[in-house]
Parts: C-alpha cells; structure tokens; sequence
C-alpha cells in the first residue's frame, strides 16, 4: 500500500455513516413476517440516509467536500442479515461483511439457495473479514462476528423479537454487547403490532443499563432520528469546540520551528544534542513516513488482513507534528521568560559597576521586559498550551487505530463515557470520524495469521512505544536533576557570599565597603537566576514527571516532542519465530497497560485491543482456532 499522499492542511473527516445488523435466521421467523420485516428494513434504511443526509448538508462546513458515505455491516447470515443487505444495497449503502469462519466453512451453515445468496452477496461487498473461527465452538465464533459487526458500527439495526438472549451468539447477546458498549440500537421487532424503537444509554446518561430499561427507548421517528443522528455525528454544539476544530483544519505546516529556546536548554545541560529537527519540520514528517512505512510492511496487508491507513496516516502525522511544534513552542516561551526575566535583573544590577551606560541599561531592561510581556500575550491570544495538549491528545487517540482495524474485533474506546457516548470534545468527534471512515477490514485470519499478527502489533506497536517513553523519562530525569544541581548551586553560592559579607562586616569593614557592589551583585543576581532555573523545573514538573513513571513504564504522555521511536522489522508472512514470542508481546502489552487510564485517551487505554491481543496469542499457540473467549468489556473511565 502506497505511502498517504502529502496535503496542505490537516484532512477533514468525510460524512459517513455504518449501519450494522443483526437479526433472526431464516427458520426463527414465521413465512407470514418476512414481507413486513422487508418492508421495516428498507422504511429503516430510507428514513437513516435521509436524515443522513440533511444533516451532511447542514454542517457541511464541518466535513470533507464529497457525498455522504453509507455502509452495511453485517455477518450475512441466512435471515435478517442477508435481508438487511440486499435492502442496503438496492439504496446504495455500500456492504461490508464479516464472517465468523472462512468462507467455505461458514457455507456449511447454508442452505442451497442460502449459499447462492451468501456468494451473490460477497461478490457485492466491498470487503469480506474472515474471522478464524473454529466448527468445535460455533457458538463463540458468532459472538465474536457480532463484536466485530460492533466495534465497526455507528448504529445497529436488531430485528429482534424482544426476547432475552437464549443462547450463545444470538441476537440478543449482541444487543446487550451493544448497549454496555453505547452503541445506538434500533430495534425492529418481528412482530408487526409492536412500534420501532431507539434503544440508546445516552437517552438516559446515569447509569449502564439493559434493553428492558424504559428510560432508554424512544419512538423510532424523524424527530428521533435527526436527534440521533446529531449526536452521533455532528460536531459537538459548543461553540468553542467547533472553532477549535476549524482552527486545526486550517492549520499549515510548519517548516521552521523558531522556538528553540527549550532544545538549547536540553543541549546545554548535556542530556541530548541540539540537532536539526529542533529548528526544522521536515525531519520529523520525515520520521513519520518512515515509521508509517515500516509498521505498513511489518502489520499490515501481510498477515491476511488489510485495512485503508492513508486517511489515518495522514491525519495522525499533522497532529503529531503540529503537537510536538506546539510543545516545543510552549515550553520554550516559558525558559524564554524565566531566563530573561533573571538577564533583567542582572542588567539592573550592571549599573551598578557602569554608571554612565544608565540610559542604555535601563533601555535594555525595558526592552527585554516588554519582550517577556509580549511572549506571554502571544502565547496565551495563539493559545500554545491548548493547541498542544489537543493535538497530542488526537494524536495519541489516532495512532491505535490502525492496529485496532487490523485486530478486527477490537474499537477505541467511545467518546464521552460508557453512559454518555456523545462527544463534547472536537478531538474525539474528529477521531470517531476517522474511524467510522476507515470502514472494516479486508481478509482472512487463521490461526497461524492471527498468532503473527498479534505478535507484530506487539513488537512494531507497543514496544517502541515503551522503548520511546523510557527514553524519554531518562532524558528529563536528567535534565531535572542537573537544573536542580545547577540551582542548588546558586543559591549555596549565595550563601557563601552571605557570610563572607558578614564576616566582612566585622574584621574587615574596610575591604567590605570596597567590594559592596560585588556582594550586591552576588546577593540578589544569584539567587534570580537560581529562581529561574527552579521556575522552569516547576513550570515543566519535571520532577513529577519522574515520580510518575517507577522503573520508567510510562504510558503515551501528553509531553512527547517527537513522533514514535522504534525501528520495525519486514513481515514473516506466518512465520511467529522471527517478529519475536507470543509471550514477548503479551510482556510488553502489559508494561504499556499497566499504567491508570487517567492518563490519556489513546493506544493503552483502550480495553478491547488489550484482550484482542492477549487472546489472539494465547489461542492460536494453544490450538484453539485462534478465537476470542467473550468478555463483556468494561469501558476504561475518561481523564
């Protein structure tokens, strides 16, 4: 797959929308229902894009200039689901299935004229995910093609008698997977005398709660519908948050970095060079590509399954670049202050020893104040610190998706919360769009596949992930503790100076009126530049920085100043042994994870891809068809 295509400003998120289905099979519905269940699919489907689409034109400022996109996902069993497709597909949603077995396995499970349904519609899809799932636990392997189904989804469309779940895999598992998850339901029941409904939590955002819960349905009608579908895809209503998005989307690149106050500090306490990246963009867009590239040969398309990146890689690459810019610029404003606000002082005390450079001090000062004054205004009107927290922020929610795509069942965490999935913040509106975007992956997994597939995330996701963050931490564990030796030192110096003075004073008066400036300068302009330095290492927390990170496992911190380090190695194509052990993976999987949650939004905090790939290792080296035991996931709190 070809490297994403350079652009002038960040992408926007194209308008799309994913429909998945879930539904009865052929022998639970009575020959009588099947015309009316037709007939509530495609009132569904037409009253969705409709709505879909007015609201594209509405907040058409917000989103990329092409149509609307609309997508079917589905496991295309013989029932609702292939009814659901070919619905979807005669009103132009485009289909993307996902199997629970490999194809010719999955077959067995159909009739005669099920198979010719089945094959008509995978030659109409889009893409086809293959699932290694094995004969011996069918059971399972349906549950997790309904995860997958999803974790690719906006909204879920159940044609569902209302029942319980009666059995593992079933329809109404999957609602219930669904809802804990926050993904919007509309229920289509079988029975023609019962209305439609919207089953969602954030209708009722106090507690997780089931498909028996009242408070959480509503009449499955335009007013609903259009309600639903703003929530799920627009913007966020907050003004603020919406001029920060167009404020990104208009974002250019930097291709000088003039800041450099920050790196020249690093480089004169000794703990790294000074190197061509602090002053210049393209070393690290460089970087970027490279790692992208790597990471394409080493994960994807070569273990069976493929997925499109370009749109992710291109997004992720402007946020990390213009969120190390930002942290650059921001941390270098303040040692710009700290610093020249000490050189102020000393200047003042300067004409002390030159009396007749008075004007020219006192101008010197002036300056260098209204200098400081106009950085900080600066700072503060462009707002650095925001932009860079914001940009780290979707960057780190950005990077795990492409691994979670590739693991196929797995999903970044829901934006807001578990009981309030509705994005308040325009970072996560604008990572949920590019997921939603990248649509499901294409392939088959067996279990061969999926043991190096889990091993390649492993080694080429997560473990430059920690060797980049140990590396890190080392660096500001030393560039605090010399700014913290250099500190201490002023100010013992000062002291010494103090009792020289006052030993001065009494047994020798004489010498010590002589040298008064001396100890003047010593006494105040020491301990301003001693104060400066604490400044900057408060002002940066370097020192809890440290505190936070014991034996340096660090998550992604929101402080990184340079994209993703790690070298990847070429794919094996099925060959475990040389992306390094199963057991490697889950080690590292574990040092990443085992940091609170609290920390950011990103690759380690997301719950699913954690069970993905502990699971996939562990079932394809134990014989077990590579499948995922089912675990309703917990959704992670948000910081």
């Amino acid at each position: 797959m070809a490297d994403a295509p350079a652009t002038s400003h960040p992408p926007s998120v194209p308008f799309a929308l994913a429909v998945g289905v879930t539904g009865h099979r052929l022998d639970s519905i009575s020959a009588e229902a099947w015309p009316h269940v037709g007939r509530r699919l495609a009132e569904a489907l037409d009253l969705l894009g409709a709505e879909a689409r007015a609201l594209a034109a509405r907040e058409a400022a917000m989103f990329a200039n092409a149509p609307p996109a609309f997508t079917l996902v589905s496991p295309l069993a013989d029932g609702a689901d292939q009814l659901a497709a070919e619905v979807g597909l005669a009103r132009g949603f485009r289909l993307q299935a996902i199997l629970p077995f490999e194809r010719g396995l999955y077959r067995e499970d159909f009739s005669p004229e099920g198979r010719e349904r089945l094959d008509d519609l995978l030659a109409r899809a889009g893409c086809v995910l293959e699932l290694p799932g094995a004969r011996s636990d069918s059971a399972n392997a349906y549950v997790q093609a309904g995860r997958a189904t999803v974790a690719h989804c906006d909204l879920l469309i159940a044609v569902w008698d209302g029942l319980p779940a009666r059995g593992r895999g079933g329809t109404g598992e999957i609602v219930d997977l669904a809802l804990a998850r926050g993904t919007p339901i509309i229920h289509l029941p079988v029975d023609a005398a019962v209305p439609p409904a919207i089953m969602w939590s954030a209708f009722d955002p106090s507690v997780v709660t089931r498909y028996g819960d009242g408070a959480i349905r509503r009449p499955f009608d335009s007013v609903q519908v259009q309600r639903l579908l703003t929530l799920l895809l627009a913007p966020p209503e907050n003004q603020r948050e919406r001029d920060d998005l167009l404020y990104f989307l208009e974002e250019r690149d930097r291709r000088i970095r003039p800041r450099i106050e920050y790196p020249l500090l690093l480089a004169l306490a000794g703990t790294r060079r000074f190197r061509r990246g602090d002053w210049q963009d393209a070393p690290a867009a460089a970087a970027t590509r490279d790692e992208w590239a790597q990471y394409r040969q080493a994960c994807a398309g070569c273990h069976g399954v493929s997925a499109e990146l370009d749109l992710l890689e291109q997004a992720y690459g402007w946020s990390d670049r213009l969120a190390s810019h930002f942290a650059q610029t921001y941390r270098s404003g303040h040692v710009f202050n700290f610093l020249f606000a000490a050189v102020a002082v000393l200047i003042a005390l300067a004409g002390l020893f030159f009396p007749a450079a008075k004007v020219v001090l006192a101008t010197a000062e002036f300056v260098i104040i209204l200098a400081i004054m106009l950085n900080t205004h600066i700072g503060v009107r462009r707002r650095w610190h925001q932009r860079w927290l914001d940009y780290r922020q979707l960057a780190e929610r950005l990077r795990p998706m492409r691994s979670l795509k590739l693991l196929g069942i797995a999903a970044p965490d829901a934006p807001g919360s578990a009981t309030e999935p509705v994005a308040r913040r325009w970072t996560d509106w604008y990572a949920a769009g590019i997921w939603r975007t990248m649509g499901c992956p294409s392939g088959r997994l067996d279990a061969a596949r999926a043991e190096a597939l889990a091993q390649a995330i492993g080694s080429h996701e997560i473990a430059p992930q920690i060797a980049y963050n140990r590396a890190n931490a080392e660096q500001v564990e030393r560039l605090d503790q010399r700014l913290e030796t250099l500190g201490a030192a002023l100010f013992a110096a000062t002291l010494v100076g103090c009792i020289v003075l006052i030993a001065g004073l009494f047994f020798a008066p004489a010498w010590t009126k002589e040298h008064s400036k001396i100890f003047v300068l010593l006494s105040a302009g020491l301990p301003a530049l001693g104060t400066a330095i604490f400044g900057i290492r408060v002002q940066g927390d370097f020192q809890r920085n440290r505190a936070a990170q014991p034996g340096h496992r660090r998550s992604a911190r929101a402080d990184r100043d340079r994209p993703g380090a790690g070298r990847s190695r070429p794919c094996t194509r099925g060959r475990p042994g040389r992306t390094g052990g199963a057991s490697d993976a889950r080690r590292s999987w574990r040092m990443a994870a085992g940091q609170p949650a609290a920390r950011t939004r990103g690759w380690l905090t997301t719950t699913g891809a954690r069970k993905s790939i502990k699971t996939l290792s562990f079932r394809a080296r134990t014989g077990k068809g590579a499948q995922w035991p089912f675990e309703p996931s917990s959704q992670l709190s948000p910081p």
